[in-house]
């Protein structure tokens, strides 16, 4: 299908409410479209609308889910081509201004205007490709970008950590003047991480904002199983990279992970399980005593949400405080730039 009549059919049935359909829950993974050629993208304008939607459809006037307050639910459509594939998301200190990255190899950046507290326009969305160090787009192979972190969280200017699978790596870029540029630096692959499966690489990248290793890097696969099936992770203090793991339960793997103020760690994960055709999502919080080299983190249960509310492929985190001092939660889906799936974006309060 030529990529003009792909977007239109997508921007259609993006808007139908299609997760709610178990019988429907396999084309969410399984039909996916080609990703977006961004060989020729350079920054420019683009046009996304927000369509609001309730996180439970059956119980739209429910609003504590877990330990989460549900606050607000768009979907996202634009009629870029290169819109989609979102994996990595950061928002500024208000929690307006925002910066997303795509497992094709571009970058979203704009502005969330709210409502009564919900989403309600996205202002000033430019679109671009993620460079390589001669300004050029990323070589195919290097496209794949799946995690993004900022080295100093609140402001969206500043310099960022990327993880990106296929040719797996850690590297660092500035955001400036409303583009993205670099990279920088690069980080050394924890050792831990090394040997990841292709498409099973690094997914989750977090700075540790407060705790006992306050400015440490923790670093996740998306599926790298011990020996006891357990994730697999590194926590790297000083240059120094130390084994971590995260407790795997059922067959939920790490889609992202982000820090808290005081050093805690939220996980978000996802299940597709291709023989009952589930999709689901969880959310877990990690205390920042049980952060140290060699731990096997547990954590408490956030949120465990299925098919039956409005959920996708989520693969995106941020973190930010609002005005009253509340942490918010915002999660971003990667559709695969499937006509069948949504770019969502979800926000909660933890309470």
């Amino acid at each position: 299908m030529r990529a003009s009549r792909l977007r239109a059919t997508r921007n259609a049935l993006r808007l139908v409410p299609v997760i709610a359909c178990v019988g429907l829950a396999s084309a969410l993974i399984t039909l996916a479209a080609e990703k977006a050629d961004v060989g020729n993208l350079v920054p420019q304008d683009v046009a996304v609308t927000p369509h609001p939607i309730n996180f439970s459809s059956k119980q739209p006037d429910q609003r504590q889910f877990g330990k989460l307050t549900f606050l607000s639910e768009v979907v996202l459509t634009s009629a870029s081509d290169y819109f989609g594939g979102y994996s990595g998301l950061v928002l500024d200190a208000k929690g307006e201004r925002f910066l997303t990255i795509s497992d094709s190899g571009s970058w979203l950046t704009g502005r969330l205007d709210y409502s009564d507290g919900k989403v309600a326009a996205v202002r000033d969305a430019r679109i671009g490709a993620i460079p390589q160090k001669d300004g050029q787009p990323l070589k195919r192979i290097d496209r794949d970008a799946e995690a993004l972190v900022s080295l100093a969280p609140g402001a969206l200017e500043g310099h960022y950590l990327i993880g990106f699978e296929q040719r797996h790596r850690i590297d660092e870029y500035a955001y400036e003047n409303g583009e993205l540029r670099g990279p920088v630096d690069e980080r050394a692959l924890p050792e831990q991480l090394k040997g990841m499966k292709p498409n099973l690489g690094i997914e989750g990248v977090a700075i540790l904002r407060g705790g006992p290793f306050a400015g440490g890097m923790v670093a996740f696969a998306e599926e790298k199983l011990t020996a006891d099936g357990n994730h697999t992770g590194a926590l790297v203090v000083d240059g120094k990279s130390q084994p971590l793991f995260l407790k795997r339960h059922e067959d939920y793997d790490i889609t992202d992970v982000q820090s808290l103020e005081d050093g805690s760690l939220v996980v978000l994960e996802r299940s597709f399980n291709e023989e009952t055709r589930r999709l689901g999502i969880r959310l877990r919080r990690i205390p920042a005593a049980e952060v140290k080299p060699g731990a096997v983190l547990a954590g408490e249960t956030l949120l465990d949400a299925g098919p039956e509310f409005e959920i996708d492929n989520f693969e995106g985190l941020a973190v930010h405080k609002s005005a009253a001092g509340e942490t918010i939660l915002t999660l971003i889906s990667d559709d695969n730039f499937s006509a069948f799936q949504r770019t969502l974006l979800l926000q909660f309060k933890l309470q």
